[in-house]
């Protein structure tokens, strides 16, 4: 990976800030959820799954023997969209855009990202890599996302590379493409093929899990997310089949009621049960559209600075004499916490 960020900021690695992100490029009835467990019946529950992003800890090409690097790489792929990762901290997005560029047959991938398919489809990967780099519409959506620099520093002022003993994270995509299933690494020279696959989610459990089994034992930094079909969007056709259920079924039950039939019981019962999936199916809408208003609301506060505000009220509270004894009552309760083993941050 370059040392040179090329005016790309770093990004969370968050699904509420990878949807809004997708979003705001233009695509739409698109979502990203993060998940828990790698079986396939999981994978089947959020259907369509256009493509997992696997976030992990980055060991180094010479980690790796040259024979197991270049296991199933394809250098040569038409059939694959693959651009090299030319710029460190474009990864985020660009695990996004291997899945998204990858499935454009069922996505609504919006004028900006249609214009940038375009172009690039006949460059080499290292050229579309560089083409994506110097994409004006990505990079400032994606810089959109940049955390605010709590302190001032000199912007003149090189940054200190990444060492050996820094922790550095990568993003890498899986995809299906006619029926094989690839995994998409910037840094590799082309997509890697893991084969012919009937159930590409059952396959890529697999596969994560082999690549997780190279670390070591206990190391448990890895983050996986789904980039999948707008569940509301689902919802709503599901609730639009329910209601055409209904439809049918109250015609029925007006004939029986003027016929006095017994299976009146019968139908009104089926209705009632209808009603009641219906019910559930809106409440799901409402989760989600809750969920969507928190991400909305997390990625406004992730773009704030609250140092000068923190600065002021401690300004103001240490004029007014309370600051001391407010530090030493939360040193107090600090100490009398119960201890929490701390998970690693990504």
């Amino acid at each position: 990976m370059s040392n040179e960020n090329g005016n790309w900021c770093l990004i969370e690695s968050d699904p509420g800030v990878f949807t809004e992100l997708i979003h705001n490029m233009g695509v739409r009835d698109v979502q990203v959820e993060e998940l828990y467990s790698l079986d396939s019946d999981t994978l089947r529950s959020m259907e369509p799954v256009f493509g997992l992003i696997f976030l992990f800890k980055w060991q180094g090409a010479a980690s790796q023997s040259g024979a197991k690097q270049n296991a199933g790489l394809v250098v040569d792929n038409n059939d694959v969209f693959f651009a090299q990762q030319i710029i460190q901290n474009a990864c985020a997005t660009q695990a996004i855009l291997s899945i998204l560029l990858n499935r454009e047959s069922e996505i609504e991938l919006g004028e900006t990202l249609t214009n940038f398919r375009s172009f690039a489809s006949d460059l080499p990967p290292d050229m579309r890599g560089l083409a994506l780099t110097n994409c004006d519409q990505i990079r400032e959506v994606h810089n959109s996302f940049v955390r605010p620099e709590s302190f001032l520093t000199d912007p003149d002022e090189p940054k200190r590379p990444a060492g050996e003993d820094d922790d550095l994270y990568h993003f890498i995509s899986y995809v299906p493409v006619n029926g094989r299933l690839y995994e998409l690494d910037g840094l590799r020279r082309g997509p890697v093929d893991h084969g012919k696959s009937a159930d590409w989610l059952e396959r890529v459990g697999e596969v994560i899990q082999q690549r997780m089994g190279e670390y070591k034992e206990g190391e448990i930094r890895f983050n996986l997310m789904a980039v999948i079909g707008d569940r509301r969007k689902k919802l709503t056709e599901q609730i639009s089949g329910v209601d055409r259920d209904i439809s049918v079924l109250m015609a029925e039950l007006e004939k029986l009621r003027l016929e006095d039939s017994k299976d009146l019981g019968d139908v009104e019962s089926r209705i009632a049960g209808l009603n009641s999936e219906r019910a559930e199916l809106e409440h799901l809408v409402d989760l989600e559209n809750g969920k969507f208003a928190r991400y909305q609301f997390d990625n406004a506060l992730r773009k704030l600075n609250f140092i000068p505000f923190v600065y002021q009220l401690a300004r103001a509270m240490a004029e007014k004499g309370v600051l001391e004894p407010a530090v030493d009552k939360a040193k107090e309760k600090a100490r009398n916490r119960p201890r929490r083993q701390q998970r690693p941050a990504m």
